[in-house]
């Protein structure tokens, strides 16, 4: 319940889906973990098992009506990280089901190498742009 909790988090409210890869990199942010592809498969088939959400064919996720509602109940104002904790209490209080889904690897596995690619050049960019620090070392002395 916990994974469905943090998927229907990350979804959005609006008319645009959510992609897999905008859902791993939101899921290891809350989570500080990326999903595998069976726990994303479990979390989604209890959301659209239930009704509170909804895929398209090309695995765009978005938040159905009634999902929309039970997010709204839960106040955003107890921080981020705390959300799919309230929101898995509110669904413990559901009838949840669990749709026969099955996520392809073929869909997955592309969309965390693109994620774990992004990641790698984010890191390497940092570290490169840390050996262009402007600030003076304040140890050094002039004509050093």
């Amino acid at each position: 319940m916990d994974d469905a909790a943090t998927l229907m988090t990350l979804l959005r409210r609006g008319k645009h889906p959510s992609s897999i890869r905008g859902l791993l990199s939101g899921w290891d942010m809350l989570q500080a973990d990326v999903p595998s592809r069976e726990q994303m498969e479990t979390a989604l088939s209890i959301l659209v098992g239930s009704g509170l959400a909804e895929v398209d064919s090309s695995w765009g996720m978005r938040l159905t009506e009634e999902g929309r509602r039970l997010k709204r109940s839960v106040k955003g104002g107890q921080g981020m990280r705390l959300i799919p904790g309230a929101i898995s209490e509110s669904l413990a209080g559901c009838q949840v089901s669990r749709a026969p889904l099955t996520l392809p690897q073929s869909v997955f596995a592309p969309a965390r190498e693109d994620y774990y690619d992004a990641a790698r050049r984010r890191a390497e960019r940092e570290r490169r742009s840390r050996h262009r620090w402007w600030w003076p070392d304040p140890f050094r002395r002039p004509g050093q």
